[in-house]
């Protein structure tokens, strides 16, 4: 499917843009990942808003008995990740960031045209987690990437990831165990135009989302697993903005109505084990969906 049919998900955040570079790298620290599970085809009831697949990423934890760290130096990128105990046994934070020196290599080049284009990106991570006791355990991750390319061009492009996740697992019972979490991403696009007229300009839109999500297992057997949880996501989307860039530009600025909408759902699924081998799971998702404030609509 394409960029909108595929859910990206770090630490039950969402991440619009998962690539650098004309997706040659990966946004997603590869040092900072614990575990990647992917969804294509079947997609659990607890996942919706896409039809393609699930990317569902979790950061690992730091931590909490030692100082520790791990770096690589490349031609191209750098990266460098640091996990320090806070409370030993119990908290621990980690720090990641990449970053690339593609711009010293293209000012570096033989021809003027590359000479001139740019092209760099970074991202970092944090997150802290902390086990309270034997049935709660929080945790918190903040993101942030950020793209600027323009390859022998009149155009600057770029684009930023932004996201914070709050996490709390509750242990109910032994059978029974609980995880709510709390999530914020937003995703900014960017383009400058600078060329040898005078219709130079910037345009940008920005998506917003909230999330606040809770799941629930209940192991009502050895064959059987339930699953069930309720969602509740609002965007707040700038679906453009275009302005002139220079004092000569003949470029009108324009700016579009902000939108909001709010997005909930309900969902039940079984994981049915047959044998040692083989399991089936059902699901049932209800989801609907609300406009948010007066809009102009435009008939043809």
């Amino acid at each position: 499917g394409k960029e909108d049919q595929n859910l990206i998900l770090l630490d039950d955040g969402v991440i619009y843009n998962p690539v650098h570079f004309f997706g040659i790298f990966s946004a997603i620290n590869p040092f900072t990942t614990d575990e990647v599970t992917v969804y294509k085809g079947h997609i659990p009831a607890k996942f919706g808003g896409r039809l393609s697949s699930v990317f569902d990423i979790k950061t690992k934890d730091a931590n909490v008995t030692k100082f520790s760290g791990e770096a690589s130096l490349g031609p191209v990128t750098s990266n460098l990740v640091l996990e320090a105990p806070l409370d030993e046994g119990k908290a621990g934070i980690l720090v990641g960031g990449r970053a690339t020196f593609t711009d010293l290599i293209l000012n570096n080049l033989d021809q003027e045209e590359l000479r001139k284009s740019e092209a760099s990106f970074y991202d970092a991570v944090l997150k802290y987690n902390h086990q309270l006791n034997e049935k709660n355990k929080i945790a918190a991750t903040g993101y942030y990437s950020k793209d600027a390319f323009s390859i022998t061009s009149d155009s600057l492009f770029k684009y930023s990831n932004r996201m914070i996740s709050l996490q709390w697992e509750h242990k109910i019972t032994d059978t029974h165990q609980s995880k709510v979490s709390f999530s914020n991403s937003n995703y900014a696009f960017d383009l400058e135009f600078d060329g040898q007229t005078n219709n130079n300009f910037d345009l940008e839109y920005k998506l917003n989302e909230t999330n606040l999500i809770a799941n629930l297992v209940y192991k009502l057997n050895e064959k059987h697993t339930l699953g069930y949880g309720i969602a509740g996501k609002l965007y707040a989307n700038q679906p453009g903005a275009i302005s002139p860039r220079g004092d000569n530009s003949l470029i009108l600025a324009r700016d579009l109505n902000r939108e909001r909408a709010l997005e909930s759902a309900v969902y039940i699924s079984d994981i049915f084990e047959i044998t040692e081998r083989l399991t089936a799971e059902a699901g049932l998702r209800y989801s609907f969906y609300a406009s948010l404030g007066a809009a102009s609509q435009n008939i043809y």
